[in-house]
């Protein structure tokens, strides 16, 4: 097997990246080289010295300047101003406005003081790359990140996302691959513009600024489900946020733990699980996480001897104000009680809906009248019996209730049922507690089995949790209530895909193309996935023309969007499918350019350059190198041997088709090379055997077939 040492070399070159991830460092060393440098701006073009002063005339002149360093490759001075351009490794310019300098010392600097200072700061900003840069994945490292962190200034909000994709491995080779693949794979789904770093043991980050832990709730679910459609095995995700006081240290360091122990806590819920670390603050979360002991401890000698009853809770949406003694229920029997906060808690001795309602409506009528529409109070109301609930279950029930009203408006009046679970089921799953969204999922279904939303719902929290029996017939359940179900079709061939069955999710994928949808903003994320999840497996089943049909318009469409590299390689694959390799070789680059460590279209590509005699030995490389990235599939050990055997390494090629010999799919093919082997090597008699092989095992009018044929047909002849 052919090996290089695994870690990248130390950085030579500068991206335009770098100078956004590493500003801070880098407008530092420029400051130390000249003392009286007051500021620093780093300019790709000229339109940026727009926003840098009002003065029109001064901006004109820099611009000037500005334009002739970029294409002279030369420092420049002008009145309290320094240029100093920085090549890119893609033969670009990023130049360094240097702003406040002496006037005295701009008059009197010769250019050769200028271009040894630029030179030097060129060498000097690669080791600072290199002090930040993960040798393993090329990603920013552990160092990077506490640099950052310490540096955010104060009054900013800052967040960090830790997510672990910990790999199934034998080897610390396979671990390199899979942080590698990892790393790839998240890059397409963060986008380039921010920070993707690598801590080690398959952990990464990246931090966000003057983000909210809503928008967190949201994003948590949807970066784990995407990781599991790549077919990762194991992915868990923790997030925290905070504002940077006076005490910086140690509030950006809290920041840290904070999101660590939102990682661990996901660790303890399941193969595929997303936490916030505020959803692990009690007294600061919302009331699915409140204790109900304390206002049970009053409920219970009252409601003991009662079959039949009603709960209310009646929640300020202030809680500035008491409302307790503007509370004076008309029914006998009922009894009230101060809850959390400034919430009351009213037990009514009746169960008829109409009659409580009734009740309810008249005691908020009365709030307001005797607050003067100060205050909006909204009600949660549960019913005993209901379902299978227990007695004890009717105070969350209520703060269920609660949460549904809140979706509609405010100060609604909401009664318990099961889309209250379905609302509350969301919560927990946003928070990434699968296993509290199932429990609600499934109490919802006890009260409305045949409800579309909730079998979904729970079918996803199966999917996550890798019960995809379980999520199958949920989803397969919904699509009989509802056969057009958008959603219901499109999680049945994610299912079905993950358990293998490529046909089925083929057929469920068609089936989500041809739905109505009836709510187009809730589904756009999945919209916009679907055609590339139906083109992967058009190319998998070697149906290219129809993948080339759906992900052409696709990534033209979305061109700009970081996420359309996946496509490449199977846009590649398919061009190559349809006997277009010229536009294959195109798009296979692409696709090496997007992600270096593509085994397959690093292989593909090789075989490409082979067939049309790119060049051999170009060839041989790509097939060498997608080995040492993935050494398991036999077909990429047959397209190293056929450029071994192009480029006449016979012994190598020999050794390397041992992997492909035994291999079903692989093993006709791999004869025949091995009949060419003999047969360059004078074995005639070998050869024969070998391409008889290849008769005996490849589909008659098969390529290889054919071929083995004609040199049988050969040794007839002579």
């Amino acid at each position: 097997m052919i090996h290089h040492f695994p870690l990248f070399a130390a950085a030579t070159t500068l991206s335009r990246n770098d100078f956004h991830n590493f500003s801070v460092p880098f407008s530092r060393k420029i400051k130390e080289k000249i003392a009286t440098a007051s500021e620093v701006y780093f300019l790709e073009d000229a339109r940026h010295l727009d926003s840098l002063s009002n003065n029109s005339s001064r901006i004109s002149k820099l611009k000037g300047i500005l334009n002739q360093t970029t294409r002279t490759h030369a420092p420049s001075a002008y009145d309290d101003c320094l240029f100093f351009p920085f090549s890119l490794h893609d033969e670009q310019i990023i130049t360094a406005l240097v702003t406040g300098i002496d006037r005295l010392l701009v008059k009197k600097v010769g250019h050769d003081w200028l271009q040894e200072i630029g030179e030097s700061l060129q060498q000097e900003f690669l080791i600072v790359k290199q002090t930040g840069i993960d040798l393993q994945t090329g990603l920013l490292n552990g160092a990077h990140l506490n640099a950052v962190f310490d540096a955010i200034p104060e009054g900013e909000h800052a967040g960090l996302v830790l997510v672990e994709i910990y790999p199934k491995v034998r080897t610390a080779m396979e671990a390199m691959q899979h942080a590698r693949r990892s790393a790839a794979v998240l890059k397409s789904f963060i986008g380039e513009h921010i920070p993707l770093y690598h801590l080690g043991q398959s952990v990464f980050a990246f931090s966000c600024r003057n983000c909210d832990e809503d928008s967190a709730a949201h994003f948590g679910p949807l970066l784990v489900s995407f990781l599991k459609r790549e077919q990762f095995k194991t992915v868990h995700a923790g997030y925290s946020q905070g504002k940077i006081g006076h005490d910086k240290q140690n509030e950006t360091r809290k920041i840290l733990d904070e999101s660590w122990l939102a990682l661990q806590t996901a660790c303890t819920r399941g193969p595929f699980s997303f936490c916030t670390y505020r959803s692990l603050q009690n007294s600061q979360r919302h009331s699915l996480y409140t204790s109900d002991r304390s206002i049970l401890a009053k409920l219970r000698p009252c409601w003991r001897n009662m079959d039949h009853f009603s709960l209310v809770q009646l929640h300020p949406a202030q809680a500035t104000e008491n409302i307790y003694d503007h509370i004076t229920p008309d029914l006998s029997g009922t009894k009230k009680f101060k809850g959390h906060g400034n919430d009351i808690y009213l037990l009514l001795p009746i169960a008829d809906p109409r009659k409580v309602m009734s009740i309810v409506t008249e005691i908020l009528r009365s709030i307001r009248h005797e607050l003067k529409n100060k205050k909006t109070v909204a009600a949660g109301i549960s019913f005993f019996p209901f379902s299978d609930f227990k007695k004890s279950d009717l105070v969350l029930n209520c703060r269920k209730a609660l949460l549904h009203g809140a979706l509609l408006g405010e100060g609604m009046t909401t009664v318990f049922d099961a889309l209250s679970l379905n609302v509350s089921g969301d919560i927990f799953y946003g928070e990434g507690d699968i296993p509290r969204a199932v429990k609600d999922y499934r109490r919802g279904l006890s009260i409305q089995p045949h409800d579309v939303n909730l079998l979904n719902s729970l079918g996803v929290s199966y999917a996550m949790m890798n019960k995809h029996r379980l999520a199958n017939d949920c989803f397969l359940k919904a699509l009989t209530v509802k056969n057009d179900n958008f959603m219901s079709w499109y999680n049945l061939g994610l299912g079905r895909e993950l358990q293998g069955n490529i046909s089925g999710a083929v057929e469920s994928f068609e089936h989500a193309c041809k739905c109505h949808i009836d709510n187009e903003q809730d589904t756009a994320n999945v919209r916009a996935e679907l055609p590339l999840q139906l083109g992967k497996l058009y190319c998998q089943t070697k149906r290219y023309q129809e993948t080339l049909d759906i992900l052409l318009p696709w990534h033209n469409k979305k061109n700009s969007d970081l996420g359309t590299g996946r496509a490449l390689r199977y846009l590649g694959e398919s061009f190559h499918g349809v006997g277009r390799d010229q536009e294959a070789m195109i798009w296979l680059q692409r696709a090496i350019r997007f992600d270096e460590f593509d085994a397959d279209a690093l292989s593909l590509l090789g075989e490409v350059y082979l067939e049309n005699n790119e060049g051999d030995q170009i060839a041989l490389k790509l097939c060498e190198k997608s080995i040492e990235l993935n050494p398991t599939p036999p077909l990429f050990h047959l397209r190293l041997a056929r450029a071994q055997v192009k480029c006449g390494y016979l012994d190598a090629a020999r050794d390397t088709l041992r992997h492909c010999l035994r291999n079903k799919g692989t093993k006709g093919a791999a004869g025949f090379q091995m009949g060419i082997i003999c047969w360059r090597q004078g074995q005639k008699i070998r050869a024969r055997h070998w391409f008889s092989k290849t008769i005996t095992y490849e589909k008659t009018g098969s390529n290889w077939h054919k071929q083995a044929n004609s040199y049988i047909t050969e040794f007839q002849t002579t």
